[in-house]
């Protein structure tokens, strides 16, 4: 569960680093607006889809054997999606798009993962509680 936790966190708020330092670097007069409401979509996604995953993603570690493989903590499809996500990280970077909106992209993917890694926290810290 901490592996899982930290993960999350230490992903969540790389993406949200980097998407915000590229936003604040560029030209755009808009660019506080797009961090913005960047955050608030993450936000938005935390709470719809993203806190869901965590509880799953909980409930499969909390019934997983105490001797399991380290990072069977995820499915094969998990980590086959973790996999396409970093890929088509690289592909919008490469895309003609407004640098502005490519960055939000980031900022918003790592507030949705840095709020919803409350979820795994939590729980890692309840396992704590019963022993």
């Amino acid at each position: 569960m901490l592996l899982a936790a930290l993960m999350w966190s230490a992903v969540g708020i790389f993406l949200f680093a980097r998407g915000v330092w590229n936003i604040a670097v560029l030209d755009d007069q808009l660019k506080y607006l797009w961090i913005a409401i960047a955050l608030a979509v993450g936000i938005l996604k935390a709470k719809v889809v993203l806190e869901k995953t965590a509880g799953k993603i909980a409930g499969r570690i909390l019934s997983r054997p105490e001797d399991s493989r380290l990072l069977g903590f995820l499915s094969r499809r998990s980590w086959f999606l973790i996999a396409l996500m970093i890929i088509m990280g690289k592909l919008l970077r490469a895309t003609p798009l407004s640098r502005s909106l490519v960055w939000s992209v980031y900022v918003a993917i790592g507030a949705a993962l840095f709020a919803s890694s409350r979820i795994l926290w939590k729980n890692w810290k309840d396992m704590g509680a019963g022993l």
